[in-house]
């Protein structure tokens, strides 16, 4: 063939798209295929989409393009950006890239963490996390002012219109462009989604073929040069060429294993070599990891089309066959280093004398081959490194000491085994005879359905192990009484023992000192895993049973306890698990947890997390589950965290959980809903958000930060005294304050939640709250938020199980509870305390105004007794609208809130309809004669409250006022109508106050029960201090 014709061969047609108008055009070389994009970028309105030859060379095109602009591209655009996201991760990584590409980095910096860190909470996991419309303006914004270029490597596995959600406009709206490419990183697969017309064989010449791939190579070698480890382009085209060509060679037969093996064959080759030893292996495997190797496996459909027989690998010495190797050669030719062989059909037998000539071999892997395993043909094969074995079988020979010492000799030698299929027993010697290690070279051994072992062996005699899978044994692998194994092994990374189901005593693997993963899928015969002999460097840890519920076959898995394994960070837990009862994951790295598998957690009782710091959500079954009787959570740092309870009921459910943030609370949907799904379980919960380990939620006292001050006038007035003693028959300085069986801490550090619960999961779990104690946070400007409860269905309301709620020393609350006009709002309080909140303005407030309807409850109507103290800027308490009830209110006792002007201001239509003696129809009470009426209220404690004007906007009556202390209160000038038969029977309201003032009160006169007689006043001897007359000034 001429030179001509090769080229006509090689111009086999290359694909563009764009949109719905499609080019093909032939390109003689890498060079040609650059300079058909640009000319077709000078004139092209919409997006184009190369796919480079048979997506060989599209990725490193496109960088071309992109880093080396000619001319005419320079003319026609601004601005060039390069998005490579050929790893793909998410849309949200795509518009991290482009942000980071047009140097918004610092603008966006603070909204990217916020949006994490909400998906965080809600159990978004990485790869469905979707643009952020802000950053999405703002990219559009800033590209709007160019003729922008954009050059996108599309790394994802189904096409979208990303780029126009992440920010860059169309063609048709601004002038710019794009270009992209779903090819890349040796990807084979097609993009279904984009048309491309067929094309021609593809007839390259074997030069021209190699130079495309060595364009690739170099554009995979530089994302290894990116992370520190320098691979040169000649090494990645070598690696790339033992992939495409032994694959295309066998691949539909011999499985290769290469997403477990590319790298270790590179080293074993000799590929990849420089350095020191370790640094070697990483090199190899940073570079398997920017190629897309999910597009190769054995499977005849995902094999590389049409090229890899056609590269150039004369110069290399790699063998691949799927014919008898006899038929080929009587020898395997001198200088081969990698020989991969599997008959068409059935068994061949290995001539003994195949590998004489073998010596420079470091690579082998034999399948469905007959051979003797005491003295195997390759033992001449000295420096054979990676060996690989699949359904082979022994020729039953003579077994001599001489022989076996061959198979070890070999086994010495190797740095990766890999074992599929077949029982060798190649460690078969006593136990009391082995020596103490048997080889310090390997590094890898992978067993799969077979064994190297007789009856057991040591895994510590490898030391130089890094990798270890016994997945799925012909032999049982003896653990029990055996505690050694894996003593000293502190290379040891990975361990996998999946299907080993007669394991039941996990070995020791505490002397594994850097043990990263441990994979325990289909151990169904295990009974426990931890939490002894686990070492604390463990960072991913998975068990699948393989069983599904219902199997009759069952694991026999009751406890897993993973606690003290700082690093774990993924955990993975699957399948039918019916005999497990407790997980304990105290003090590991966990971020996120999955237990939506019902058959996994079908009959869980414990969990436990306490010390996890990094815990953000965690996914529970959908459906009903009623095992769980203990739930101990508490992610808070520093201090002492949450003791970790072992008891548990059948009859309770006790749930205590603690957390940083309250969107943690989101996680919990099903203990708010647990009275309703499991009635017949009690729930005793604590729930605890602070940053302290202080709180952890059980019953206490509370006390003010502060000594509560004197009075300021008056020396015969203990404020303290009258706070514990009147109220509570106590001669104590601090509130008792008990917690009900749910009960929620806010305490320091908690800030106020972002405007995003727009599900309202932080509003409905606060709703099944029974006490509430929010104390000491700097940070929070309202317990219930505006934006959340706006949020909200109209009539929905706000906290209506609480019935005792107390807050405290809180100084940033503006208004303490924003409530639903239109809604139930705290139907259940019986009791609310607050103490020094410096800078609240009122304690209620309604969050919009809407049209009232009939209905059977009012809010605040269980509500018996408001406690204030030292609320300096407090204007009023609640304003009573349509559907406010205080007829249970028995108690008012408020204490230095010395901008407080009513305690009840009144909406107007409330007060038409009071001076009117008109009802509201649901209402239980009715006004009585141009009064609001407080049918139960019988204690008042007013002190030092200098603006108070009105106890209530409304006129008052309360027919069964027994007792009222007022001090410092000036302005008020009129108490509480009361029963006047009060006189008559005897009975006055004990009133205890300054004579000055009692002497400028207003009254109504005796028909509205509004009479001085009807009160019996009690003035203290000494109740002013003496003061100096004049001035002290000179």
């Amino acid at each position: 063939m001429g030179e001509s014709e090769q080229d006509d061969e090689l111009r086999s047609p290359v694909a563009f798209v764009f949109c719905e108008v499609r080019f093909i055009f032939p390109a003689v070389n890498f060079q040609t295929g650059v300079e058909k994009i640009v000319s077709l970028l000078g004139s092209a309105k919409k997006p184009i989409y190369f796919n480079g030859w048979d997506g060989l060379g599209a990725s490193a095109v496109l960088r071309t393009i992109a880093e080396h602009p000619p001319p005419s591209i320079l003319e026609k655009f601004d601005k060039i950006i390069h998005i490579d996201c050929s790893r793909w991760k998410s849309p949200r990584e795509l518009q991290r890239a482009i942000a980071d590409e047009l140097k918004l980095t610092q603008q966006v910096a603070a909204i990217f963490d916020v949006q994490d860190e909400e998906d965080d909470y809600k159990g978004v996991n990485q790869g469905s996390r979707t643009e952020i419309g802000d950053i999405t303006t703002l990219i559009a914004r800033s590209l709007a002012q160019y003729r922008c270029l954009a050059i996108f490597h599309h790394g994802g596995d189904d096409f979208d219109d990303w780029t126009r959600s992440c920010g860059i406009q169309q063609p048709k709206v601004f002038d710019s462009n794009i270009l992209w490419t779903f090819r890349g990183r040796l990807r084979t697969r097609k993009l279904e989604r984009v048309d491309i017309l067929s094309q021609s064989p593809f007839c390259a010449n074997t030069d021209k073929l190699n130079a495309l791939l060595a364009e690739e190579a170099r554009d995979i070698a530089l994302y290894t040069h990116k992370l520190g480890l320098g691979v040169t382009p000649e090494v990645a085209t070598d690696c790339c060429l033992y992939l495409l060509s032994l694959n295309d060679r066998g691949g539909n037969i011999i499985d290769y294993n290469w997403a477990t093996h590319t790298s270790n064959y590179w080293v074993c080759d000799g590929i990849v070599q420089g350095g020191e030893e370790n640094q070697t292996w990483e090199i190899a495997r940073a570079l398997q990891q920017q190629i897309r190797l999910d597009d190769y496996s054995s499977s005849m459909t995902n094999r590389v089309p049409h090229f890899g027989s056609k590269l150039d690998i004369s110069t290399k010495h790699w063998v691949s066959s799927v014919r008898f190797l006899t038929s080929l050669f009587k020898e395997v030719l001198p200088g081969t280093t990698s020989l991969f062989f599997a008959p068409k059909r059935g068994h061949e037998s290995l001539p003994t004398k195949l590998f004489q000539t073998a010596a420079q071999l470091r690579v082998l892997k034999l399948c469905r081959c007959t051979f003797s395993f005491s003295s195997p043909p390759f033992h001449c094969c000295h420096n054979l490194r990676f060996l690989g074995l699949d359904r082979c079988k022994d020729e039953q020979g003579e077994e001599t000491e001489k022989a076996g010492a061959r198979a070890l000799e070999i086994f010495q030698g190797l740095w990766v085994l890999d074992v599929c299929h077949t029982d060798w027993e190649l460690l078969a010697l006593p136990v009391e005879t082995e020596e103490p290690v048997v080889s310090t070279d390997i590094r890898e051994v992978h067993i799969k359905g077979g064994r190297i072992w007789r009856s057991n062996f040591a895994w510590r005699r490898l030391p130089n192990l890094h990798r270890l899978r016994v997945v799925e044994p012909t032999s049982p692998w003896e653990t029990a009484g055996r505690g050694d194994e894996f003593m000293d092994m502190i290379k040891l990374e990975l361990l996998d023992l999946s299907g080993n189901s007669t394991i039941q005593v996990l070995p020791s693997l505490s002397g594994a000192a850097n043990l990263k993963t441990l994979v325990l899928d289909g151990c169904v015969g295990l009974e426990h895993v931890g939490p002894q002999g686990l070492p604390p460097s463990l960072e991913s840890f998975c068990l699948d049973s393989g069983l599904v519920e219902g199997d009759k076959s069952k694991a026999k898995l009751s406890h897993i306890n993973l606690a003290g394994c700082a690093r774990l960070a993924e955990f993975r837990l699957h399948g039918s698990l019916p005999n497990l009862v407790e997980l304990d994951l105290s003090h590991t790295a966990v971020k996120t947890l999955d237990l939506k598998d019902k058959a996994t957690v079908q009959c869980l009782k414990k969990i436990i997390m306490v010390g996890c710091e990094l815990l953000r959500s965690i996914s529970w079954p959908s459906e009903k589950w009623d095992t769980l009787r203990l739930l101990c959570i508490d992610t808070r740092t520093g201090g002492e965290v949450a003791r970790k309870p072992s008891w548990c009921d059948a009859e309770h459910l006790h749930a205590f959980v603690a957390g940083t943030d309250m969107r943690f609370l989101q996680s919990f949907r099903f203990l708010w809903n647990w009275e309703w799904d499991v009635p017949k379980v009690k729930a005793k919960m604590n729930l605890c958000l602070s940053s302290s380990s202080k709180d952890d939620g059980s019953a206490r006292r509370i006390s003010a930060a502060s000594p509560m001050p004197r009075s300021l006038t008056y020396n015969d007035v203990n404020t303290e005294q009258q706070i514990a003693t009147q109220i509570h028959g106590s001669s104590s300085a601090v509130t008792p304050f008990h917690s009900l069986d749910i009960h929620m801490e806010i305490g320091e550090g908690i800030s106020d939640v972002p405007n995003t619960d727009r599900a309202g999961n932080i509003c409905y779990a606060m709703s099944k709250v029974k006490s509430l104690h929010v104390h000491d946070s700097s940070s929070i400007t309202a317990v219930t938020y505006e934006h959340i409860v706006a949020s909200q269905g109209n009539g929905s309301g706000v906290l209506n199980g609480l019935k005792r709620c107390c807050v405290e020393r809180c100084p940033r609350l503006q208004t303490v509870f924003t409530t639903q006009y239109e809604g139930l709002n705290f139907v259940e309080l019986e009791t609310f305390w607050a103490a020094h909140l410096l800078m609240a303005h009122s304690i209620w407030r309604s969050s919009r105004r809407a049209t009232g309807s009939e209905m059977g409850m009012q809010s605040f109507e269980a509500l018996q007794a408001i406690h204030l103290h030292f609320c300096p800027r407090l204007r009023y308490v609640l304003q009573v609208s349509w559907n406010d009830s205080l007829s249970q209110l028995e108690t008012l006792h408020i204490h230095f809130c010395g901008s407080l002007r009513q305690v009840f201001a009144v909406e107007q239509e409330v007060l038409e309809r009071v001076a009117a003696s008109l009802q509201y129809p649901w209402q239980k009470w009715k006004p009585r004669k141009g009064m609001l009426e407080f049918p139960k209220l019988k204690d008042l404690y007013l002190h030092e409250l200098p603006s108070l004007q009105q106890i209530c906007e409304a006129k008052m009556y309360a027919p069964n006022l027994e007792t009222i202390h007022i001090r410092g209160c000036w302005g008020l000038r009129r108490l509480p109508a009361t029963d006047s038969r009060r006189r008559e029977e005897g009975r006055p309201v004990a009133v205890d106050c300054e004579k000055d003032w009692w002497d400028k009160l207003e009254w109504d006169g005796m028909k509205s029960g509004h009479h001085p007689s009807l009160f019996k006043p009690r003035h203290s001897k000494y109740y002013r201090k003496r003061h100096l007359r004049g001035t002290v000034l000179r």
